[in-house]
Formats: C-alpha cells, sequence, structure tokens
C-alpha cells in the first residue's frame, strides 16, 4: 500500500512527509547527506559525462556517432531509480554494452574488443579499437526506448545485472573495457572522469595527464552549490549542534573543488567518499558502495550514541542504503537538482520515502514545522 503523505506548501514549492514517520523524524538528531544532487546541483553535469564516454566509446566500436538527443533525463533516471546505479560509471558502461548489444554486428565488436586486449593500457586499448573499428549498424529510431526496456530488467545489483543480460555475447567488451575497474583500469571510468574533470583537475586528481579529453575544464564546471549557509545554522539550532555527515559516491578531490569552504560545516570523521569505500573495499574484498550501508554507517559513527539518523540522498541506491543500515535510520529524497525532477519525484514517493523536498534548503522549515 502507497503510505499516506501530508504536503506542505513552501512558497512556490512542496514538500511531503509520511505521515506514520512523524515521531521518528521528531527524533532526528544527526543528518547525513549525499553530495551530488543534493548539496550540489548537477543537472548539467553528470549527464553530459555520461552521455560524452558513451558516445565516444560506442563511436570508436563502430564508427556512428550517437545523437545528443537520445540522452535525455528520462533516460537518467530511469537507471538511477533501479538501485544500482548511484555510480555513473556503471551507467556509462550499462549504456555502452546495450547500445554494442543492439549492433547486428555485436559478434564483429566483440572479436575486435578481445584483439584489444594485447595492448597495454586503457589509452592503447581505445587507440586500435578505434582504428580498427567495426563498420557496424545502429538503429537509431527507437533506440531511446529500448534502453528505456532495458532499464526495467535491471535491479540494485547494477553492472552485475548488466552482465546477466549480456553476457556471454559481449564478453570480451567487458574485459576490453575492465569495468569495473578504478581510473587508470577501467576505460569507463578513466574516461568519464577525463570528461567531468577536465584535464586540469584530472591531473590533479589522479596525478597523471589526461589522454581522452583535452580540454583543460569539465562538465564539473557547470555544478553549484545548492545548500546555505543559513540553512546549516538552522539545522544546527533544531538537532543540536553540528552533527552533519556526508556519505558520497563522489571522489573527495572534486567534491572540495566544487564545495569549497561549506565543507567546513561537516565533521572531518563524519565524511565517506568514494575513495574511502574503495579503500575499505581493497581491505576486505567486499562490496561497500551503495547500495550497501557502509559509508552511512561510517559517516554516522561519530555522533554516537544518537536516536534517529536522517540520511538525505537524491537515487534509489540511496534510499536502499537507507535501508539497509537498520532501525534509527530514516531517508529523504531530494528531487530539484537532477535532470529529470518530476520522474525522480514519483519514484520517491512511490517508494515510501520518509520526507520528499523539492530542495534540500527546505529540510530545515520541514523539521521545525514537525518539532
Amino acid at each position: 500500500m502507497k503510505p499516506n503523505y501530508i504536503e506542505y506548501r513552501l512558497g512556490s514549492q512542496s514538500a511531503y512527509v509520511r505521515a506514520d514517520k512523524l515521531s521518528e523524524i521528531r527524533r532526528i538528531d544527526v543528518i547525513v547527506f549525499d553530495c551530488d544532487g543534493v548539496l550540489i546541483d548537477i543537472s548539467e553535469s553528470y549527464v553530459k559525462a555520461v552521455a560524452e564516454t558513451t558516445r565516444f566509446l560506442v563511436e570508436a566500436f563502430t564508427g556512428r556517432t550517437l545523437p545528443e538527443s537520445l540522452f535525455d533525463g528520462a533516460l537518467n533516471s530511469a537507471y538511477k531509480q533501479r538501485g544500482g546505479f548511484n555510480n555513473d560509471w556503471t551507467l556509462a558502461y550499462a549504456l555502452v554494452m546495450r547500445v554494442l548489444a543492439e549492433s547486428p554486428e555485436a559478434g564483429s565488436i566483440n572479436r575486435l574488443a578481445l584483439e584489444s586486449l594485447n595492448c597495454p593500457d586503457v589509452y592503447g586499448r581505445y587507440k586500435f579499437i578505434k582504428e580498427n573499428g567495426v563498420d557496424a549498424k545502429i538503429d537509431f529510431a527507437g533506440l531511446h526506448g529500448k534502453l528505456m526496456d532495458f532499464s526495467r530488467v535491471l535491479d540494485e545489483t547494477g553492472g552485475e545485472s548488466v552482465d546477466a543480460q549480456l553476457l556471454p555475447e559481449l564478453e570480451g567488451v567487458k574485459r576490453a573495457l575492465s569495468h569495473p575497474g578504478d581510473v587508470g583500469e577501467s576505460m569507463v571510468s578513466t574516461m568519464f572522469e577525463e570528461f567531468f574533470l577536465g584535464a586540469t583537475l584530472f591531473q590533479e586528481t589522479f596525478q597523471t595527464p589526461a589522454k581522452f579529453n583535452e580540454s583543460p575544464v569539465g562538465y564539473v564546471e557547470n555544478e553549484k552549490v545548492v545548500i546555505a549557509d543559513k540553512a546549516l545554522d538552522w539545522l544546527e539550532a533544531l538537532i543540536g549542534g553540528p552533527r552533519f555527515g556526508i556519505a558520497s559516491g563522489s571522489l573527495a578531490n572534486t567534491a572540495r573543488h566544487v564545495l569549497g569552504g561549506i565543507l567546513s560545516r561537516f565533521h572531518p570523521a563524519a565524511q565517506v567518499w568514494h575513495d574511502d569505500v574503495a579503500a575499505a573495499e581493497r581491505e576486505t574484498g567486499g562490496s561497500l558502495h551503495k547500495p550497501s550501508p557502509y559509508s552511512l554507517l561510517r559517516a554516522s559513527e561519530p555522533f554516537r550514541p544518537y536516536n534517529r539518523v536522517l540520511y538525505v540522498g537524491d537515487t534509489m541506491a540511496d534510499k536502499l542504503m537507507a535501508e539497509n543500515a537498520g532501525e534509527g535510520f530514516l531517508f529523504a529524497g531530494v528531487f530539484g537538482c537532477v535532470a529529470a525532477k518530476e520522474e525522480t519525484k514519483s519514484a520517491l514517493l512511490e517508494a515510501g520515502s520518509a520526507m520528499v523536498l523539492t530542495s534540500v534548503n527546505q529540510l530545515p522549515t520541514v523539521l521545525r514545522l514537525l518539532k
């Protein structure tokens, strides 16, 4: 049964609160935030980096250039709401694999990918693929609908669910792309970060020069800080001090670049980034990225003992992470800073989020009304 929501009109925007969660919401004394789409407006950055990465890789394999109009907000939202595509490297991987599978020459594409494995690194592999690309056909008519349909058979396992659908036919492509893998290991993550960060910030972040993208600036420069200092002031008064953390799939250096001085408002020991989770995974050998609760639990740890922890995110992976954290954790979904606002809003309500907000800056007003 769909939960009952109370709608609050806050100026021209609305906020929604689950009626059966009011008593728990009043007990919130720690707030942990996702970064991208919550603290930062990413509507003009990540979607474009995913599109650029997908277009470059498909063109290298096939010689065909995908239309920019293919990558709209609805497509992005469809994958984000499956729960396994919080990481945009995985989203780009899913789109590349599905588009290549659509080609009648998929077998030849796979053989080319296997041949590229003789090259020692991702840049050499890409160059070999581009120079020897298959003259492949891709029917652009109806491709958007096919990608949307593909999202519906995927789940919170993300890349694993992609592989379950498309392997072994594209096993060689998967190996050539080296997904999953970090920057420098995977063609997908390396290319994505070069387009997203730009050559200058990429070299600063990874201590290696960019080779896929020579432009000094990337799509990250389109991002804007959303969270207001005044909103954090009000939240401090409501929950008993600066009890704020961050659990984000963003790279730490990227976040620092965009957030600037406002990052000092968040407890240093309660900031958990992609880099931290990847390091923990190397130690444990397990999968700790969202929707695993690892980063949320770690970000909450400095504030023990606590009554209720609110996690504020914008995707289904964020919602699942809060659920997986167990009793004492609530989820607030924010939809105003993503590419497909209405689709995201509907999905967050349908999933039963404790709160659904247009902007993170509505949070202090809603908490004040409830408390």
